[in-house]
């Protein structure tokens, strides 16, 4: 299936994302979810495997070297466009987390649009959720059950991705009906 979500505000970031343990092992392109440093910093893609494995590959190695999230999103974009990634529609990344700065953050990638960068404010909420693979809308899905469910908390925003979560499920086979998650919270 490949979908998935965020919600992110000044002090957390939350992820909701189909199983990867769920796929096909002869599907070629599905999400895959990794952190970049435990507990601060993530990469998420939904494309061909072995482009998200080796860009997963380089965020870690930028982040050892000192690099920041958006500096890393950049690379990372450049190499895309360096190797002609771009004929690939079906293909996107969000780098996220804490930044050195310490706030929270995540940037979106494609092979063939300008890369975008979010920056929660005090009392902002933003969220994003995409599907590639069926083109089904979830950002829609997605603001209709954050305006009942909040997004304040953790909690209340978590509440709206697995309901959007539970919606999809069973759109395509092999879905997993467990959704895999990750919260950074800002330290206090």
């Amino acid at each position: 299936m490949s979908l998935f979500s965020i919600v992110a505000r000044e002090d957390f970031i939350s992820i909701v994302l189909d199983n990867e343990a769920s796929y096909p092992s002869e599907q070629p392109e599905h999400t895959i979810f990794r952190e970049i440093i435990p507990n601060q910093s993530f990469f998420l893609y939904t494309g061909k495997v072995e482009i998200g494995e080796e860009a997963w590959k380089l965020a870690k190695i930028l982040a050892k070297q000192g690099l920041d999230l958006q500096e890393s999103a950049l690379v990372i974009k450049h190499h895309w466009q360096r190797h002609s990634y771009s004929s690939m529609m079906n293909m996107e990344a969000v780098i996220g987390g804490i930044s050195r700065q310490k706030e929270i953050q995540y940037h979106i990638i494609t092979a063939d649009e300008e890369m975008s960068s979010y920056y929660p404010k005090s009392g902002e909420s933003l969220y994003y959720a995409n599907d590639l693979s069926l083109q089904l809308k979830p950002m829609e899905v997605l603001a209709q059950k954050l305006m009942m469910k909040g997004m304040a908390s953790v909690s209340q925003a978590q509440k709206a991705q697995y309901e959007l979560f539970e919606d999809f499920t069973g759109v395509m086979p092999g879905t997993s009906s467990y959704p895999r998650c990750m919260v950074v919270e800002k330290p206090h």
